[in-house]
């Protein structure tokens, strides 16, 4: 949370986890289906025209979902601003305005290319896969031995899903967007893609792979300290 700019205590924070622990499990439900609808068209299973529908469908639920979530964020800046400081809310506004502001024109213009159907699907399945694991995670006790390696075990794979997909495989899709667009001599869409692809890409690099080093670095170190005790205790 500190990395939204959102500072808090112990105790604030078992608030705010009762008051919305519900909401991360139908978030990662939410990009799991998105996720999935995209599966054919990565996979090229079947009907092109078939496949690629239900990719475009993955990207519009998306939409839809973000849209209600910045109305929603909005609304509770309004009634508590203390619990969306400005940076969470620039945060908010980066992270939806890829989908938000992309979405329907690379769907008119772009529905059959496989480059936006391995997007959506990276973004939503790593999203899915994170949250889930984070979710879980968080209600292990990592101060017993076995759930602290159960929660080290989930975070390595979080970590490693969130690297593929939002760093190693995203900076290809990228530069593969970039191109078709040159190659389109597509200019509104390579002036004004490009800025959203890389305001995007501040996001998966400055604050959400870095962050989830942050965590798993801090567990991997109280996992060590676990280790050097006796195995009595």
């Amino acid at each position: 949370m500190e990395e939204a700019g959102i500072k808090c205590s112990k105790e604030e924070y078992l608030q705010w986890f009762m008051r919305n622990w519900v909401g991360g499990p139908l978030v990662a439900l939410q990009h799991l289906v998105d996720g999935a609808l995209c599966i054919p068209a990565v996979l090229k299973m079947g009907d092109p025209r078939v496949y690629s529908s239900l990719a475009c469908l993955g990207i519009m639920n998306e939409m839809g979902w973000e849209v209600q979530d910045v109305i929603k964020t909005l609304y509770k800046r309004s009634v508590t601003p203390a619990e969306v400081p400005g940076f969470a809310l620039f945060l908010l506004f980066i992270h939806h305005s890829l989908t938000t502001c992309l979405g329907l024109p690379t769907i008119l213009c772009y529905r059959n290319l496989s480059t936006l159907h391995w997007l959506c699907f990276d973004l939503q399945g790593a999203a899915a896969v994170s949250t889930f694991i984070y979710e879980y995670t968080k209600i292990l006790d990592v101060t017993k031995r076995g759930k602290l390696k159960q929660f080290l075990i989930f975070s390595w794979i979080s970590s490693l899903a969130m690297l593929i997909a939002r760093f190693f495989h995203w900076v290809y899709l990228v530069g593969e967007f970039i191109f078709v667009w040159y190659n389109d001599k597509a200019w509104a869409f390579l002036v004004v893609g490009t800025f959203f692809l890389l305001i995007f890409s501040y996001l998966n690099f400055a604050i959400v792979l870095k962050s989830m080093y942050g965590r798993l670095q801090k567990f991997m170190k109280m996992s060590a300290e676990h280790d050097s005790l006796p195995s009595n205790l």
